[in-house]
């Protein structure tokens, strides 16, 4: 059963017929039921069933690395109803996933994980030493007072584990260097991977946290 909370003018909320109304982000929404009696005589075909690795691989990526995400797309679907996850999925879904199905990977070198209009850093550079990961950009002499103040966002990804170590407010951007601690390495075991090597990524968020740059893929470092 559907209501109108706000009178007879006022947002769905509820089903109707083959309609079901929410609010999402304080918008109406309204979308259709999906028909569960409804039952597939055909067998699904191998680019129905890449549509969904394809996805599954996304949303996986995306799950490990979710609060970076959560900052980093937030500029991206501003005034939207979607979550920085949706536009996180939709970008990298488009230009991450390579290869041929069965065999589809994320090409992290494509990974998108901020998105935005704020400038982004230049020449930057992520290498180890010891057990910090030392993450370097071009401090530039035409950043007025303000800019200087931006921050760094730094992520180190391991593809094994599927765990994240980043910042999301680092140094000021006026420093030109930035890092963190790598993961420790475990002791190998039959059923435990270990972590050879990680993908890092930069980018530079505003002051006031309202602006982000697009992230930039530094490569993939043997840990």
């Amino acid at each position: 059963m559907a209501r109108l909370k706000s009178g007879i003018l006022g947002p769905i909320v509820g089903k109707l017929a083959n309609l079901v109304g929410y609010i999402r982000l304080g918008k109406p929404v309204v979308r259709m039921r999906p028909n569960v009696t409804s039952k597939k005589k055909k067998p699904r075909t191998n680019a129905q069933k890449a549509v969904n690795l394809r996805f599954k691989i996304v949303k996986s990526f995306i799950a490990d690395v979710s609060d970076f995400i959560n900052v980093g797309f937030r500029q991206d679907v501003a005034g939207t109803t979607k979550i920085p996850e949706n536009g996180a999925v939709s970008y990298n879904l488009k230009h991450a996933v390579v290869g041929q199905y069965p065999d589809l990977s994320l090409d992290y070198s494509k990974v998108l994980l901020c998105k935005g209009k704020l400038a982004g850093p230049k020449n930057a550079s992520a290498a180890l030493e010891g057990e910090i990961l030392k993450f370097k950009w071009e401090v530039s002499t035409n950043w007025g007072s303000r800019d200087r103040r931006n921050q760094v966002m730094v992520l180190a990804y391991y593809p094994v584990s599927k765990k994240a170590n980043y910042w999301l407010s680092g140094a000021r951007i006026s420093e030109g260097v930035e890092q963190i601690q790598v993961r420790t390495q475990e002791t190998p075991s039959r059923n435990k991977l270990v972590d050879e090597y990680l993908e890092a990524y930069i980018a530079f968020i505003s002051d006031d946290r309202q602006q982000v740059s697009d992230s930039v893929y530094l490569g993939r470092i043997a840990v």
